[in-house]
């Protein structure tokens, strides 16, 4: 178990703050060594610590292992994701739109990652991790002043022209956009060229964008297209500062 929490690589060390430290400061700090949360009162301990971001945790051994479960593999996931610094899918020779598809199943991994993580420490088991529930984690995690996303911008204005001209929601309701909200973040983003400006906002369009990949909305050539690597490649980024904001919370 130890191991599954440090596993890193060598370039992630630069920022003291990063995920992958974090969870190795966590590990030696408080969980260490494996198993100990069963018994108290190490039990209690930690059940104390998650009560910062959800008093209603459990302090029985079942629970406290389940979240401490749920944390470890969550950020396996997203360090694995933000530590890919190459990625691609596809054979020995790389196209341009096999390292495209690596980098939206970078997002893809790393949300999945994000989304295991928060609700362990959210106390939220259930399907649908809710909007309000990730904006809370994000409040309690007392993060920094986000630093804006600048809209993408297509060097073939063209590629966005022909969405524009047929209307304002042709590109969300292309990539599959149900909500309102969601709609609105992508004309603000895409649209009309403004940055995203909040850790909240952020995370709502790595969300989206986390879905739009998955399920096969978003192809490579639109990501080219579009210019959206930049913005992808932040986003998992993004992803994976707030966990380790809300990592440190617990140490």
């Amino acid at each position: 178990m130890a191991s599954q929490l440090t596993k890193m690589t060598d370039t992630s060390t630069h920022n003291q703050d990063n995920l992958t430290n974090i969870s190795k400061i966590l590990w030696d700090k408080v969980l260490k060594p494996d198993n100990s949360w069963k018994d108290n009162p190490k039990c209690s301990e930690i059940q104390q610590r998650l009560s910062y971001f959800n008093p209603n945790h459990l302090d029985t051994p079942e629970h406290i292992d389940k979240v401490i479960k749920c944390v470890i593999r969550g950020v396996r996931l997203t360090e694995e994701a933000i530590n890919w610094y190459e990625p691609s899918i596809g054979g020995e020779k790389l196209t341009v739109y096999d390292k495209l598809r690596g980098v939206q199943w970078r997002l893809v991994i790393a949300y999945i990652g994000f989304e295991i993580t928060t609700k362990a420490l959210m106390n939220n088991f259930g399907g649908v991790l809710p909007s309000n529930v990730i904006i809370k984690f994000i409040k309690q995690s007392n993060l920094p002043s986000y630093n804006p996303l600048i809209p993408p911008n297509p060097k073939k204005k063209e590629n966005l022209d022909k969405w524009l001209a047929k209307d304002e929601d042709a590109i969300a309701e292309f990539l599959g956009v149900i909500s309102p909200k969601d709609k609105q973040l992508i004309k603000h983003w895409i649209v009309q060229s403004n940055s995203i400006s909040s850790w909240e906002e952020a995370v709502q369009l790595a969300r989206f964008f986390r879905n739009a990949s998955a399920h096969g909305f978003l192809s490579a050539k639109k990501v080219q297209d579009w210019e959206l690597k930049p913005g992808l490649s932040i986003l998992a980024d993004n992803l994976g500062e707030i966990m380790a904001a809300g990592l440190k919370k617990l140490i």
